[in-house]
Formats: C-alpha cells, structure tokens, sequence
C-alpha cells in the first residue's frame, strides 16, 4: 500500500500566503501547520473555490528583492555560483576530424588526454559566478531575470592522436569581464490542471548568443593552448599545431556547447520549480478529470499533451482538531482536509499578483451538530492592496512587501467544515477547567445548592456547548482607540448563532440535566505579531457579546428561567481556555532566506452599505531570515493594587445582567524607554489586545470568569508602542473571588465525647480554613486558629458553643451548637446531634476575639450570655 504523503511545497511569494492561511485554519501550527498529517490517497480530492487567498509582491517589495538578489538566489545558485558540467566526448568537427574534448583524467592526471572517454575521465566543470541580478515586471504576465554572469570553465583538455591540447574560456579576457544574461518567465493559469500556475522560461535567453561584443559570449575570451608538457619530445611537433594554426572550429565547438548549456542550466533552474515532481517519497502523479499523468524520470508529465504537470505550489493535508482538543471533549474523529495552492489567477504589473486554490472538507458530520448545506461561496472582487494600504502617522500610504488576502468567504467554509466536523462541540469538566461544581454557581442560584449538595460536598458539574448553526466570520475595520487602545472596530468578529449551553451536574452517581441556554454569541478578534512574524489570536472586549438568548429544561430550578441567561458569560468565561487551545499563537514561516514582518492588519475590500470587508488584510515587510525585529523587550512588574468585588447580596441572578469583578492592578514596564503597552490573559486564556493603563500606571483588569468563584491568576505581559515587536515574558498576578462563607456541620459524637466539626469551602481548602470558637454566654469568640476538638460534655455543660470558620477571603461561617434539654439513651448510641443541636448561619464578615481558655472557665459565663440575648430579643 502507497504510504499517504503530506504535500508541502516551499516557493518565496506563494508560500506566505498559503501558510497564513493554513496556520489560522488549523490554529496551531508554528510555522505552517504542525497539526497537519497526510491525507490517506495522497491528494486532497474535495470541493475548491478561486482567490480564497490574494497575494501581491509589490513594487517595493520587488526593489527590496533586487537589493537582497544574493539572498534571494540562495536558494537557485548557492553561493552565486553555477557548475556546468562537460563530459568526456569524442566529436568529429569539421576539417579537423575526430577529437577528443574535456579528456580530463582522474583527479591525479591519471588518462589524461590518453585519446579516449572512460571511467578516468572526470567531467569539466564550468564555473558561472553570478555578479548581479535584477528583476523587472513585464506587463501583463511575464518578469524579466538579467543576471550578471563571469564564466570560467578551466582547461578543457582535447587530444587527437599525438596532439595534446586545452582550450579556456574565461569571460574576463576582455572587457566587458562579464556577461548578461535576461530569462524572460512567463505566468499561466493550467486550466487543464486544476488552474494551477504554472510558469516557463521563453526561449532563448537573451545574452547566450555569440557574437563579437557584449552581451553575447564572446570568442575572444575563448583561449587554445598546446599541453604536451616538454620540448623536443614526440607530442612537441604535433602540438605545436595548436599554436601555429588557430583550431577555429575547436573554439566554436566549444563555444556551441557553452551556449545552450547555459540556457538549458538557466532554464531548469527556474522551470525545475515548476514541475510536479514524483517517485518515491512522493504522491503518484495527479488526475484531475479527464487529464491524466505518469512519472517519468522523476517528473509528472501530462500523458495527452508530453509536458509536466505545474508543481503543487501550496499546502495539502489531514487536520485532526479532535486528536488535539479532545480533552475538551471535542469527538476524536473530527478530521478534516485542507489543500491551498497557488492558482487560479495571476497578473504583472508593476507587482505581481496571485490567486490560489483552496479547498476545505470535513470528513464526516458529527452527532453533536445537525447536517448543514455549504455555504453559498460568492466570488469576492481581488482586493486592491495598494490603494487601501494603511497609512502612516503623516497620512500618507504605508510602504509594503508583500500583501495578504483572505478571503471572508474561505473564512465561512473552514468555520462551517469546523462545525460540520464536531471542532466546535465542547464539553466542560473538572477533567478540562479545573474545579467545576455546583459550589461555583451556586451564589446565582440559591436553588442549585440545595439539589446539588450532598454531605456538605458540592456535586461536580459538566458543561457542553452544542452549535446549532455552522459560526460566520465578519472582517471589520481592525481599528483602536488612540488613548486606550482597546478596539473600536474589531479586526476579526466570530458570530456562533444558535449556541446551545447544556448545564449537568452528578446526582446520584449519574449526570443529570438541570437546564439549558441558547443563543447568538460574538467574539470579536484581533491579531497580535510578536518578533516579526509570531502571530497570536488576542480577544476583544466581552461586555456585549449576546443576543437572541432562551431559555429550555429548567423545571428542575426553582429560579424564573428568564434569569438564567445572565450565566452565559460565566460559560464563555470557562469556555475560553479551550478557544486558546484551538487558537494558539502560530509562527508564519520563513520563505528561503527572508522572513515576514507584519506591520499592518485591516480589512479591505468594504461590503457595499456595510461595515464588514471582504478580506482580512495583511501588510508585511521582507527581511533577512536571522535578522531582529526587537533589539530587546521590557520587563513587566504588576501587583494587585485592589479589588472591586460586588457584594453577594449582588450576584443573585434577577435579570439583569451581573456585575464582574475587578482586578485593579500597579502595572510598570522597565528596561526600555517609550510608552508603555499591556496585555492581559486569564487562567489561560486567550491574550487581550494591548492597552494603555491610566494616569495612575493601573490597569483595570475585568473578565466574565471573574463571575466565577475561585482562585484565578491573571498574567500581564508588555511592549512599548515605539517598538511594538519586543514583548516581555509574562508575570503572573493572583485574584481571589469568593462570595460564600465556609458551611458548617456539627454533629455530637457521644461515643467519643466530642463535638465533630466538618467544615467546607468552595474556594479555600480545608488547611486554609481558620476556626474560632464561642462558649455559652462568652460575648466575643476567640482569635481565629487551627481547629481544635471539642468536648461534648463540657460544651453541653455549659449550654453549647457557636464555631466560626473564615476562608482565605475573609469570609466567616457561623454555626451554633445548643446542649440538649435532655439526653435519650438513642442519641447516646447513635452519636446523632442533640435536640436542640447545632445551628448555622453564613455570615459574609470577619470578626476576632479573646483567646480561647480553658472549656470550664469559658462555660461558666454561657448562661450570662443567653439571658442577655433573651433580653435583647424582648
């Protein structure tokens, strides 16, 4: 069976495109797609639509090329150099007869000019140094390749009989001491083959003619000598010819050979690229309707027409989100396949411009989502890159390498081919999001703690997120206020309609349904570039992300359903962390020797009577691929300035919608000099945009997580806005959110004589808990300590004992243990709490006392207390 082949293929212009692309469909990938695996087959085989992605090299960028042509013809020439290779031959040339030419020997000189081609002989090498090279576009679809040429081929030794010669060509015998050379490569589209481009080099190439002058390769730089190696000795008169007489034909025999040996070299180098190569390692050769193909000496050749098949310029293979994201419970068999090639469509002037094919299929519908039709894909217009091109702080256009467009019409199809695949069902656990029970929800909903607590332990929840309709991409402006930074018109806004949030929780060792919230959700979008090319999805402000909202199997709640909406940002909170699983920062790839550097992102292409763009733009730079964007970034300092945390009396849902905690935070940014800039992320999430602080150097930090009680952590990271590629390593910040007090039980175990104590606390672990104790008539408790034991009958002696425990946020629960009227033998045998026994409040406060001494002294004083509290009550 043919091993399945992951198709990635690397040219400059293409390759930035494709794996932008790529990289934002699987989201993941660090330089192209990591994610991706081969696509069983070999080639991708599904629906494909035109221009997904637009490319433009522009005039600039083509300049900027030119400037780097050594760098740029790495990849074609290492070092500059091209090796022409001659073999030993025996050639018949006119009026001389039979020679010998390029009778080389071996390395030692061993069958040197010995009149005969064999294993010994070693090919000449002609040594081409490229000096200069220059590219030029030639509307409507060709550019012009003029390199700058110093040829050098050695000595090519010939013998015929008793003469032994050698003949050199070296360009720098006269001047000019190099020669120009001009490919003329043309672009097409292959309909026959998938409109794949495809490019040629159209003969000849100009500058290998000869002739007597520049530019052609002149004769004059053509030398002959006589190598028979002594005087007087039996080659010295047959050699001698060689001086004497001028061996005309020899130099245009060799000075033939040159030519088209140059051509052919150039011509492979540059058409090398554009065939579809194959055998083993590789796909078999395509089919792509009626056309056919067969591998021949390693290239795909066209089985009707003899020419080669235009080499897959793209990216094709298998995503796997569900092997990625499957502890978010997302189905294991979500697959889908992914091809983007250059094609479609291509054009020069005074850039160039290219289209691409793109195709993206999910391999089967999951069951969490319903069966959709695909979108209907509209051809967008090609974006015009240079007339929308960002502007710089004067107003005047920015100055650009390399222009990307995506399309938002590819967007809709990876996102419906995502839902389609299951990619968007989550589910929420413990296992996923860390602590995950009823005790989080339970300060909205008074009701879910009574059904869900069991021993004074809270029931573990689960969350699934069910998307109804395939989610829709909307390209907006991509813009930002100027003093704060936060976005006005978000680059990017993900609409899932029709998200349905199905809350379970574990009654009775099963997972029961307690309700369920559907509705319209946004996410808006941005981009973030980091060292160059290091792109990172950031998310943009969440206070108005829902619409459209109901509410489904809520008879188990005694809560109006109506409210229950005002949980879904809670669920989004929660849900993040698996969006940042699915949309990591990924690398854009080096292309050959230079990398990108994005300076811009905007849409372009406006929807008429709209505010949404037809494409996600992006402006880059060129550059060296180990040259620096950043010389150094800052270094963050942040700490919890305060706290802005309603009061629990707040949180009960009521339909309105509920106030999120904030975290106000000192933020500093140190080693560099220029405006300081902040982001933020929470309990790993997604990163914000970065945003300005206020005048006081504090940064408000609010997120719908924070709705949820817990300990988060909140990392910050920093760049200065003048050199906005430096950017710090993250710290992290602590911020607790804690609305209940511990709940207490107390319980007298009288075979043991004591008064057990089981404290719980959603946010604070039992060591964190602190307990403080007051007897009888005592009127303030003791300081809060470790817990200590207490004896039943003392405490009952004295007419019982009120404990308090106070979590980590200084909340205090209160409990009260009153000593029994009378005490029956049952209650003596089954250690079960006194009539009378224990009562608890929660109470959200602090308080402290005087210590706590000895239990008889401290009961002593306990009917003091309650006659007071009775005359209190009157």
């Amino acid at each position: 069976m043919r091993r399945p082949i992951l198709i990635v293929r690397r040219p400059l212009v293409v390759l930035a495109a494709v794996a932008v692309t790529v990289s934002l469909a699987c989201s993941g990938g660090a330089g192209g797609c990591s994610a991706l695996s081969p696509i069983p087959g070999g080639r991708y085989d599904g629906p494909k639509t035109d221009n997904a992605v637009n490319i433009r090299l522009s005039p600039n960028g083509i300049n900027y090329l030119n400037a780097h042509w050594r760098d740029l013809l790495e990849t074609f020439a290492p070092g500059a150099q091209l090796n022409l290779p001659i073999s030993c031959m025996k050639q018949n040339v006119s009026v001389i007869g039979d020679v010998y030419i390029a009778d080389q020997g071996d390395a030692s000189g061993s069958g040197r000019m010995d009149g005969q081609c064999d294993s010994k002989d070693r090919p000449a090498n002609v040594n081409v140094k490229i000096t200069g090279f220059d590219l030029q576009p030639s509307p409507p679809d060709k550019i012009e390749a003029s390199l700058q040429v110093e040829i050098d081929t050695g000595k090519i030794y010939l013998s015929k009989g008793c003469i032994k010669g050698s003949v050199e060509f070296d360009s720098k015998r006269s001047s000019p001491s190099q020669n120009d050379l001009t490919a003329e490569v043309k672009f097409t589209i292959d309909t026959r083959w998938d409109k794949l481009l495809a490019f040629q080099v159209v003969t000849p190439i100009r500058g290998t003619e000869i002739c007597g002058s520049a530019p052609c390769i002149d004769s004059d730089d053509l030398g002959l000598d006589d190598e028979c190696g002594c005087t007087f000795c039996s080659c010295y008169a047959c050699s001698a010819v060689i001086d004497v007489g001028d061996w005309g034909p020899i130099k245009g025999f060799i000075l033939d050979m040159i030519s088209p040996m140059l051509q052919d070299t150039i011509r492979e180098a540059i058409e090398g690229q554009s065939c579809q190569a194959c055998g083993s390692g590789l796909p078999a050769c395509p089919t792509v309707g009626n056309a056919t193909s067969s591998c021949q000496n390693g290239v795909c050749v066209d089985d009707s027409t003899s020419r080669c098949v235009p080499r897959f310029l793209g990216v094709e293979g298998r995503l796997a989100p569900g092997l990625m994201l499957s502890g978010f419970g997302i189905p294991e068999d979500a697959l889908m396949d992914v091809s983007v090639a250059a094609g479609s469509s291509v054009s020069v002037d005074q850039g160039i411009n290219l289209g691409t094919r793109a195709g993206l299929t999910s391999i089967e519908v999951a069951d969490c989502v319903p069966a959709l039709p695909p979108p209907q894909i509209a051809p967008a217009p090609v974006p015009d890159f240079d007339a929308e091109a960002p502007l710089d702080n004067e107003g005047n256009p920015m100055p650009y390498h390399v222009g990307l467009g995506i399309s938002k019409s590819f967007l809709d199809l990876a996102t419906y081919h995502a839902h389609q695949s299951g990619t968007m069902c989550i589910q929420l656990s413990s296992a996923t999001v860390g602590l995950l029970n009823a005790g989080l929800f339970k300060t909205f909903l008074p009701s879910l703690g009574k059904l869900t607590t069991r021993d004074g332990k809270d029931a573990p929840m689960m969350i699934a997120l069910r998307p109804g309709k395939a989610p829709q991409v909307a390209i907006g402006e991509g813009t930002f206020d100027p003093v704060t930074k936060k976005p006005v018109k978000p680059l990017i806004r993900l609409d899932m309609p029709d998200l349905t949030i199905d809350f379970y929780a574990m009654l009775d060792d099963r997972y029961v349904r307690l309700f369920s919230l559907t509705a319209d959700i946004s996410l808006p979008l941005s981009l973030i570039f980091e060292n160059c090319s290091s792109v990172t999805p950031a998310l943009g402000d969440l206070q108005q992300l829902i619409t459209n909202i109901r509410t489904a199997n809520s008879e188990i709640l005694a809560e109006d359903p109506k409210v229950l909406a005002d949980l879904i940002p809670a669920v989004i909170g929660l849900a993040e962390p698996a969006l940042a699983g699915a949309l990591k920062p990924f690398q854009l790839p080096e292309l050959g020797a230079f990398k990108l550097k994005v300076d811009a992102t905007k849409g372009i292409s406006q929807i008429p009577g709209t505010e949404a763009y037809n494409h996600l733009g992006i402006y880059a730079e060129l550059m060296p691929v180990n040259a620096q964007c950043a010389v150094a970034a800052p270094q963050t300092i942040a700490s919890l300035a305060r706290s802005r945390i309603p009061p629990a009396s707040e949180m009960r849902l009521r339909g309105r919608p509920l106030q999120w905690p904030v975290a106000v935070l000192d933020v500093s940014a140190v080693g560099g000099e220029g405006t300081a800039e902040f982001a933020y992320r929470v309990d790993g999430g997604l990163w914000t945009t970065f945003l300005a602080p206020n005048a006081d150097g504090q940064l408000e930090v609010t997120h719908p997580r924070f709705l949820l009680q817990g300990k988060h952590i909140i990392e910050v990271r920093s760049r200065l806005a003048e050199h906005p590629y430096g950017i710090s390593d993250p710290v992290e910040v602590a911020f607790t959110v804690d609305w209940d007090a511990p709940e207490i039980s107390l319980k007298a175990d009288r075979a043991r004589g004591v008064l057990e104590v089981t404290a719980h606390d959603t946010v604070s672990r039992p060591a964190d808990l602190t307990y403080a104790y007051r007897i009888a008539d005592e009127p303030e408790p003791s300081a809060f300590g470790p817990a200590r034991v207490i004896d039943l009958a003392a405490v009952e002696a004295r007419g019982g004992v009120e404990v308090l425990v106070k979590d980590e946020a200084g909340n205090v629960g209160r409990a009260m243990y009153r000593a029994p009227a009378t005490v029956s033998r049952a209650d003596l045998e089954s250690g079960a709490s006194a009539a009378g026994g224990a009562d608890a409040e929660a109470v959200g406060c602090s308080s402290a006392g005087g210590e706590l001494f000895g239990l008889w002294s401290v009961l002593a004083s306990a009917g003091w207390l309650w006659r007071r509290r009775r005359l209190r009550r009157k």
